[in-house]
């Protein structure tokens, strides 16, 4: 079995996890602001982001795998928070 591709999802947005060769990549929304209208709905404000992890590299998948759960939580994480997003990056290590 090979895991070729995650959709995940967090209070402030929304990414999926690739890999192509060596190269891990997350693509994503993230949640600017959101805007209420004069009629009384929301117009949400979104900001792409991508991030770059290495197959064979875990240390730096960590640093990765923070930063991703800083913009979909939308706070900077405790390890508990991190491991999360760091075990569904670790399914696209060799």
């Amino acid at each position: 079995m090979k895991t070729t591709r995650i959709d995940i999802e967090g209070p402030n947005g929304t990414a999926t996890i690739t890999r192509d060769g060596r190269c891990i990549e997350i693509n994503g929304h993230r949640l600017v602001k959101a805007i209420e209208t004069k009629d009384g709905r929301t117009c949400v404000v979104r900001k792409p982001f991508r991030l770059l992890a290495d197959a064979w590299s875990q240390n730096e998948n960590y640093k990765v795998a923070r930063d991703l759960q800083h913009i979909l939580d939308g706070y900077i994480g405790t390890n508990g928070d991190i491991d999360g997003y760091r075990r569904i990056i670790a399914a696209f290590e060799d």
